[in-house]
């Protein structure tokens, strides 16, 4: 039986070149970056080129690439690192997020408001009910102690796309930090920190066909921010510690792939996306698209089947090799219905009747087929015991 991976937005397959590259800097070129013989410094110059490459994806500067061990890293040391050189000065600080960010800034915005009750204030947006934030919305939104504003830009289960060009502009505009989750949109949705008024961007290897365990912070020049961890000189002096030189690397080479394939691969992936839906929606009655199918990420189908438990109709999926997920990778095992659906206005029946599809670049048309075929399969078994 062939197995269909259709769960890439919560991590991707490694891509062969990628893999080749990383074992040639553990086996071969192993040397430390911070070494000043032959082999450290070898290490070094490929160290300089992977944040070269990392950086041309968004048109940042090499000295504003920060390295971490993912996404969540990033996210933290973002709100912390920015909210933190506000609490050394004793100044009260407002945050301004959405409801649906992922809960690496989701929970560490709860984390500072419980441990700093009367410095630190958050704002929680509501989505509209495809899952967009208003620029109103955050302006409306300002106090005097606003501070930051995170705002993700490609939503991790509905695949809704903000505009944090004219969130960015905003917050440039009102001299307020502006830091965006782009884990999901990094080399797949065009990014020019520059021309969108990016402060601080988090992106992580993992999603776009690299190594699990590294990521980064695009950090603007001007912008202050906490140390991450001490003791070394790495990273600026910022995020200190022995680089993790191997994923680096193959972080650099997924996103040289990405940023030179994008043209070919996401017209691919929205015709694959467009297929999936087409052949679901004429085999299955009662079902609900959950975030912006026209204008949404082109890789993210999050659909809803009236009557049928999600977690069931994975399971039956999976029986039949097909992967998928029932909302974002950080909430599986919970039996809550998923955050996001519940601040677009989804019921909590429907949002634990959803299915999110997120389609790759290794993806091919007999996946979408075979999977569809298996969806009409499953869900009509699972109502058929439901109703019973």
């Amino acid at each position: 039986m062939k197995n269909i991976y259709l769960d890439n937005s919560a991590t991707t397959q490694v891509d062969p070149e990628v893999a080749k590259i990383m074992m040639e800097y553990m086996v071969e070129k192993y040397g430390n970056p911070s070494s000043i013989h032959l082999y450290g410094q070898q290490a070094k110059y490929a160290l300089d080129d992977a944040r070269e490459k990392v950086a041309k994806v968004i048109n940042a500067g090499i000295k504003n690439i920060f390295f971490t061990s993912g996404g969540t890293e990033a996210d933290n040391w973002a709100v912390r690192g920015v909210i933190e050189m506000n609490i050394r000065k004793n100044i009260k600080a407002n945050i301004i997020i959405s409801q649906f960010e992922h809960s690496a800034v989701f929970e560490t915005c709860k984390m500072l408001e419980k441990k700093y009750p009367e410095l630190i204030s958050v704002t929680y947006l509501q989505p509209d009910n495809k899952g967009y934030i208003l620029p109103e919305q955050i302006e409306n939104a300002v106090t005097s102690d606003t501070k930051l504003v995170s705002i993700m830009h490609v939503n991790n289960e509905i695949g809704t796309i903000n505009d944090i060009a004219s969130i960015g502009k905003l917050c440039r505009d009102k001299g307020i930090i502006f830091h965006t989750d782009a884990v999901q949109s990094y080399t797949k949705v065009p990014i020019d920190v520059k021309a969108m008024n990016i402060d601080i961007l988090s992106a992580a290897a993992h999603k776009i066909y690299g190594p699990k365990g590294v990521g980064m912070l695009y950090l603007r020049s001007k912008v202050e921010i906490y140390p991450l961890l001490f003791g070394g000189h790495q990273e600026s002096g910022l995020r200190n510690g022995t680089e993790n030189l191997p994923g680096i690397i193959g972080f650099g080479k997924a996103a040289e792939i990405a940023q030179n394939s994008i043209n070919s691969d996401m017209p691919r992936i929205g015709e694959l996306k467009k297929k999936l839906y087409e052949l679901i929606s004429n085999g299955v009655d009662k079902i609900v698209v959950n975030g912006d199918i026209n204008k949404g990420y082109k890789g993210i189908l999050n659909i809803s089947f009236e009557g049928v438990e999600g977690e069931s109709l994975l399971l039956a999926l999976d029986l039949d090799g097909v992967c998928v997920s029932t909302g974002s990778a950080c909430s599986a095992g919970s039996v809550k219905p998923s955050r996001t659906l519940l601040a677009i206005g989804v019921g909590e029946e429907m949002a634990q009747s959803s299915i999110r599809f997120s389609i790759g670049k290794f993806n091919t048309m007999e996946d979408i087929e075979f999977t569809a075929e298996s969806v009409i399969k499953s869900v009509e078994r699972l109502r058929s015991m439901s109703w019973m």
